[in-house]
């Protein structure tokens, strides 16, 4: 438990070496996007005389300081996709690019990758984000986050792989700290970095049980002294399947976890969603689940009339 220290653990946490001025002064600069992206574009095999073409380009240089030029480049696989029937396009290359050589995973078997490509639905088809996150207040401790959606099922379904970098100043290069699979995308599960408040920095994962009551597992991680990320929570979430609730499962569960934790009490105010949905009132909790108060979701049955019920007699409403 994490109890008094809350505020103050994360000091402790991820080695990424905080952005002082004498570093940032010594920081190299970047290079011309243009070039590092050609150097992707050449580095991926063309398919039928067709080239790669970029989707993302970020630069990683300034945000962490580094000693030599850095960028993350997303680019479209010119090879068609796996299940034509499913997708209209080939794979996605996520590449970190040293200067203008570039690394690349997740695509073909046509070039070198860290590791084998893997199967069609775990092989990274969309790009649902990247960006640099903060896992100390005042934008310090930088990592890169990167979320990506694998081919798609007929329902749609796809796995989502979320994979946070830390940059490595004494070797010079970015490696992986944490690394989450949802398995699919279409029972709300997720894996969330916390951006604010007490449990910054932390990333909280939720994914449905397969046997009743079906509610969620929840699962945080916290970056341990070397900057791994390591599990420090698992307990089985009060949030139902289709209960109607608005709000995301970690959002519901955040009272829990926090209480867990040490760092929230029955009686204290509830914490609040970011971002809240639209519309959303007073914030309650409703057997143990926090809510906003004036919103349920009516997915079929009678999710909300529970909902609507249990907060007239005001027995779970605090």
């Amino acid at each position: 438990m994490r109890g008094k220290f809350a505020m103050a653990w994360w000091c402790a946490g991820l080695v990424v070496g905080v952005v002082l001025p004498s570093i940032a002064a010594a920081a190299a600069a970047p290079l011309p996007n243009a070039k590092v992206e050609q150097a992707v574009i050449a580095f991926i095999p063309a398919w039928q005389a067709q080239k790669a073409t970029i989707l993302k380009y970020l630069d990683l240089t300034q945000p962490f300081a580094t000693a030599s030029s850095w960028a993350l480049v997303v680019a479209q696989d010119p090879e068609p996709p796996a299940e034509p029937e499913l997708e209209n396009h080939g794979p996605i290359a996520i590449c970190l690019v040293k200067v203008l050589a570039p690394r690349c995973t997740g695509t073909t078997k046509a070039y070198p990758t860290q590791w084998p490509a893997p199967s069609w639905y775990f092989q990274p088809y969309h790009l649902v984000d990247a960006k640099v996150v903060y896992a100390g207040q005042e934008r310090i401790k930088p990592l890169l986050l990167m979320k990506t959606c694998s081919g798609r099922g007929g329902d749609g379904n796809c796995n989502i792989e979320t994979v946070l970098y830390q940059y490595e100043r004494s070797g010079g290069r970015f490696r992986q700290v944490f690394a989450s699979s949802s398995g699919g995308s279409n029972n709300n599960q997720a894996a969330r970095f916390v951006e604010h408040g007490p449990l910054q920095g932390d990333v909280i994962v939720d994914y449905p049980t397969d046997h009743a009551p079906y509610t969620y597992w929840i699962e945080v991680y916290a970056a341990s002294k070397s900057g791994q990320y390591a599990r420090i929570l698992r307990y089985r979430g009060r949030t139902g399947y289709g209960d109607g609730n608005p709000l995301p499962v970690a959002d519901s569960e955040m009272p829990e976890i926090m209480e867990r934790l040490g760092m929230w009490k029955p009686g204290d105010a509830l914490p609040v969603p970011q971002p809240l949905p639209q519309g959303c009132g007073r914030l309650v909790l409703n057997r143990g689940e926090e809510w906003c108060r004036n919103l349920c979701v009516n997915y079929g049955g009678n999710a909300c009339g529970r909902f609507t019920k249990a907060n007239r007699s005001g027995a779970r409403d605090r």
